[in-house]
């Protein structure tokens, strides 16, 4: 943002090119390949559903809108009169640039969708109106002796906007999303009631993740020590700061909760580099059965989140959950604690991008977790006509897994929600039938052999369900996405206990 704004007002417009923003603003090496890696257009897609956002919310009423209009970097001020302070030069640019972007050439050769499918977004765009411009002497005067305080203006509106983009509960209200993770809890979890609790164990202050949700500073345990680490990765989740702390040795945590059925989740990462069978987690709840757990094994690996579901869990006549971790080894990243069902797990909804979702029945479906390899992006044409359209507005393509935590002891139904974002005429023409195909399988089962979204469904939306799926002794669903013909793809996934 910073960097197209710079260009524009030094009059270098000739820079505000995707290779040129690659390089000098976010980062990417002098051998970038705009055909290979398409951050610039990730981002640029990203930063305008944003300003949108902002400008339809808090930034309302500000003086100047900053936009950067569909098919282009380029960016434009609106004054809040309608009047676009575009000068001649920059039309021409937006115009050549939108040309290149707008639509696939054939040069480009795009005929696999190998390449970020977040491209397809500028398809379905054309090029915004620019109003005319008064041609008077008079006006350009007033236009010259505007530039000054517009800079300024803009400026400060740029300011405005990044300091907006950590204002996440806002940004959410403004987008339609809710914010409290109150509402997340109580939608998720239907008509169950009872106290939620969500701590970030090690950390002296609270955590805020992707979807909204507080998680707890750790005030509840004794014994044992809080450690921290730094410069993991941690694959399986968009919230790697609550695996980057934990506690750890023997020790003892009691939650008040009010009297009803409780589900725990316990999240652990190993990030010590250990072999397998070389750390054992052992844990008690109420006074219960102990459970050993080795972290490694269990995740298939160093820095994997994994989570740990417990259910049919009540307080204590104390009015407490008590949890013991009885090994000087033992440790948890963090705990949480949600109103249950009994004898039934929470339904798991998962959505393939960053922020959760309501659905039209107070479905809560979370972000993007779970998941190993791939990689999101988003579908920009228009999904208000279709149900619940939010659910297929991102999708995880590539080289993919996920493993959803469940209970052992139950079946499940799983539905996998699909639609195609690269390929037919509604994408822009590329492709169709037999332009990608996948195989799915579900803890070493085919679930759907040579699949082809585009062969059953055209560009619509497509939901596959499949009953009666048991977990792994482990209590997962271990679903694989395996390539036949280019990457496979999903918008969201769905488990419920049956």
């Amino acid at each position: 943002m910073t960097y197209v704004c710079e260009k524009y007002f030094e009059g270098a417009i000739d820079e505000i090119k995707e290779y040129n923003i690659a390089v000098h603003a976010l980062g990417r090496p002098e051998t970038f390949d705009p055909q290979v890696d398409t951050i610039v257009r990730v981002t640029a897609h990203a930063l305008r559903k944003r300003l949108e956002d902002y400008y339809r919310g808090e930034g309302a009423e500000h003086p100047v809108h900053i936009c950067l209009p569909p098919g282009h970097y380029i960016p434009k001020f609106v004054h809040s009169n309608g009047l676009e302070t575009t000068t001649d030069e920059s039309k021409l640019h937006e115009s050549q640039n939108h040309q290149s972007l707008d639509r696939p050439s054939q040069e480009r050769g795009r005929t696999l969708d190998l390449q970020d499918s977040q491209a397809s977004a500028l398809q379905n765009s054309r090029p915004d109106r620019v109003p005319e411009s008064p041609e008077s002497g008079e006006f350009r005067k007033e236009f010259a002796t505007q530039n000054i305080t517009l800079a300024a203006t803009a400026i400060l509106a740029i300011c405005v906007f990044a300091l907006s983009v950590f204002l996440w509960k806002k940004w959410n209200r403004a987008s339609g999303y809710e914010s409290s993770p109150q509402f997340h809890a109580a939608a998720a979890l239907g008509n169950a009631s009872g106290k939620i609790l969500r701590i970030a164990m090690g950390n002296s202050s609270s955590y805020t993740d992707r979807g909204g949700s507080i998680w707890d500073r750790d005030h509840f345990c004794s014994g044992g020590s809080s450690f921290s680490v730094t410069g993991h990765a941690i694959q399986g989740t968009e919230d790697p700061a609550l695996y980057s702390s934990g506690r750890r040795g023997i020790f003892h945590c009691n939650y008040p909760v009010p009297s009803g059925t409780y589900e725990i989740h316990l999240l652990f990462a190993e990030t010590e580099g250990l072999q397998e069978n070389s750390r054992n987690v052992v844990f008690s709840i109420n006074g219960g059965p102990a459970t050993s757990l080795d972290v490694v094994d269990d995740a298939g690996g160093n820095d994997i989140a994994i989570t740990k579901v417990v259910t049919d869990v009540a307080p204590a006549s104390d009015g407490t959950i008590r949890l013991d971790f009885s090994t000087s080894e033992s440790f948890v990243n963090a705990i949480e604690i949600l109103p249950g069902t009994l004898h039934q797990i929470l339904p798991v909804r998962i959505v393939a991008g960053h922020s959760p979702y309501s659905d039209s029945n107070n479905n809560v479906w979370l972000s993007d977790r779970y998941f190993i390899g791939g990689r999101v992006s988003s579908f920009a044409g228009d999904l208000s006509k279709v149900a619940n359209g939010r659910l297929y507005e991102w999708h995880r393509f590539g080289h993919f897994h996920y493993v959803v935590p469940v209970a052992t002891g139950h079946r499940y139904t799983l539905r996998l929600y699909f639609m195609e974002h690269w390929f037919g005429v509604r994408n822009g023409g590329i492709g169709g039938v037999g332009s990608r195909v996948f195989d799915v399988s579900c803890n070493g089962a085919i679930l759907l052999k040579g699949f082809d979204i585009f062969r059953e469904s055209g560009t619509e939306p497509l939901v596959k369900s499949f009953q009666h799926i048991g977990p792994t002794p482990q209590g997962k669903i271990e679903i694989y996405f395996t390539p036949d013909v280019n990457y496979p793809s999903v918008s969201a996934i769905e488990v419920i206990s049956e």
